[in-house]
């Protein structure tokens, strides 16, 4: 089956079986790109190398059946060094732009704080990233072609599957350096985010979370990762739009250094549209189920 590619390459994604879902379920990647700008090594302080912790290492991978199989994806290209698509776009470190006045952006929050706000300022171990600050105008334009048409893009996908199946589901799926396992427990390999029931009904994280152990995986649920602006921006959980965020232990599907992919690469691809397959099933009998009353 010949599946239908709408590519935008300009805006740094594509997408996939999204201009006729054939589930009510959109698979979206917003940190595993891995196009970097020369503007971006131009600016860099650090070796390149580095951003590639940045990454959610080699993630776009595991939705390869889900594309081969129809299912919406959507997936972005450009590195998200130039650009975080889970960061609000006030969420801005106000000493990386030049002229900016603290006063110019709310209170940095944590992730802001820490380095991680809309564009990457620094990490951990390594410092700070860029040399130089940047323009107003630089900022706005990573925002007017990417992260702008990125969302307006997932926005009406999911409209256009609540308009076609009375409802929507948008799976974030990310990648998650190994978690050392605590005392009172092993680590959990995936994280099922719904940020704390907010972003979607209960039952499609309790499935998820079901399914993963089921298949022998330790799971958690928003602990520690709940999700973040992706889920708030596109999440109407009384209109039947609901969000949830995945994240998937690297070391499941990379090799033991987390640069390539590993032997594991292959179950975990599987399992992916197995779950998008689950959600799918139990978003129709509950739609179908309100359209009854």
């Amino acid at each position: 089956m010949r599946t239908h590619v709408t590519t935008r390459d300009a805006d740094g994604f594509a997408s996939w079986g999204t201009d006729a879902p054939s589930v009510p379920v959109l698979l979206s990647v917003p940190h595993a790109g891995r196009d970097y700008p020369n503007d971006i090594y131009d600016a860099l302080r650090l070796p390149p190398a580095a951003l590639v912790r940045l990454e959610d290492r080699y993630a776009d991978l595991l939705t390869r059946r889900c594309v081969q199989m129809g299912h919406p994806v959507i997936m972005a290209h450009r590195a998200r060094a130039w650009i975080d698509l889970n960061r609000d776009t006030q969420d801005v470190d106000a000493d990386m732009v030049q002229g900016a006045q603290r006063g110019d952006y709310p209170s940095p929050g944590v992730k802001t704080r820490g380095g991680l706000g809309l564009i990457p300022r620094r990490l951990s171990g390594e410092g700070e990233l860029w040399k130089r600050q940047f323009t107003l105008d630089e900022v706005q334009h990573r925002i007017t072609s990417l992260h702008q048409p990125y969302h307006d893009t997932v926005g009406a996908i999911l409209e256009r599957m609540r308009q076609r199946f009375g409802v929507a589901i948008l799976l974030d799926l990310h990648s998650m350096p190994p978690i050392r396992s605590a005392a009172d427990g092993p680590a959990p390999q995936f994280v099922v985010g719904d940020r704390f029931g907010k972003s979607a009904a209960s039952i499609y994280a309790e499935l998820l979370l079901s399914r993963l152990h089921a298949q022998g995986y330790v799971a958690a649920l928003n602990h520690p990762y709940a999700g973040a602006y992706i889920l708030r921006r596109h999440a109407r959980p009384r209109a039947n739009i609901h969000a949830l965020q995945l994240e998937v232990d690297r070391s499941l599907y990379l090799d033991p250094d987390l640069r390539q992919p590993g032997d594991g690469l292959d179950r975990i691809s599987a399992l992916i549209p197995a779950l998008v397959a689950a959600l799918a099933d139990e978003a129709l009998g509950s739609a179908a189920l309100i359209a009854a009353e």
